[in-house]
């Protein structure tokens, strides 16, 4: 009998890699995104090669009660896995940027992701067993000037995330977050257009890597997910430094990946200063 997955933000990036690894393991799928045109295109291909089920709703998540929207479609349907994947960045100061855009962001970020979490879990604990994969940020683990609410709306993510990983012990339902750093995703596009890519490239992970080491994590029940070692250093370099440096080593990373000249620094020498400096 197939289990179902809820994944949203399916349409591309680590949402689609982490669909494709929810389709091998024979899931029936609720595929949520934004792009209709992407996610019937998806929804042939599964079905052509899986004998999964697929339901494709195309919905802006962004939006006020689109958590609820969406889980009136699914509310019949026992949903063994969540993926909360879906999400967008703005890059600028806090000043100068788009209201609306940034509520949109923190609406999807912080209150449709929370809303439909909550909404899922009630069948899950009834049921007693579930698995929940919220997609953060190594942004998560510092403020992150020139991408503030970014960072912001992340680190909200990462503390939910713990926290009610931990009110769920014993409940048969687990909660992991995954954490990763610069993945080459469209991710970097949306964020500025001034770049299409980062700059700072040496970091860069696989989307496959990167939505293989959070599946496997999930599956497993492990809380907080941070693939790569160097990212592991990062997430941890607030313990060793003040937030105030970290906060301008951040803000320097930020502005060179957004710089419009190719010219751009060595960043390595900027990492093994950082490295000696701990």
């Amino acid at each position: 009998m197939h289990q179902t997955a809820v994944v949203t933000g399916a349409a591309s990036g680590l949402g689609y890699e982490l669909m494709l690894l929810l389709a091998k393991d024979n899931y029936n799928l609720v595929l949520i995104d934004i792009d209709e045109v992407r996610l019937e295109e998806i929804k042939k291909q599964i079905q052509k090669t899986t004998s999964c089920n697929v339901k494709v709703m195309a919905v802006d998540l962004s939006k006020s009660n689109s958590a609820q929207i969406v889980f009136n479609t699914i509310k019949n349907v026992e949903i063994d896995v969540l993926v909360n994947c879906a999400g967008f960045g703005i890059y600028g100061s806090f000043v100068d940027n788009n209201w609306e855009q940034e509520s949109a962001m923190l609406n999807l970020h912080i209150i449709t992701i929370t809303h439909l979490t909550k909404l899922v879990l009630q069948g899950m604990i009834k049921r007693d067993y579930g698995k929940i994969l919220n997609v953060s940020s190594l942004a998560a683990f510092q403020p992150g000037p020139m991408m503030a609410l970014y960072y912001a709306s992340k680190s909200y993510l990462l503390s939910f995330s713990e926290a009610i990983a931990n009110e769920l012990k014993g409940t048969g339902v687990s909660v992991t977050v995954l954490c990763p750093g610069p993945t080459k995703t469209c991710f970097q596009e949306v964020v500025s257009s001034a770049s299409s890519e980062n700059k700072i490239s040496f970091n860069m992970a696989c989307p496959k890597a990167v939505a293989a080491y959070g599946y496997k994590a999930m599956l497993k029940g492990k809380v907080v997910a941070v693939p790569g070692n160097f990212n592991k250093f990062l997430a941890n370099l607030p313990r060793f430094l003040t937030r105030n440096r970290t906060t301008k080593i951040v803000r320097k990373i930020q502005e060179k990946n957004r710089e419009k000249s190719s010219t751009v620094t060595n960043f390595e020498n900027d990492v093994a200063l950082i490295k000696k400096s701990v």
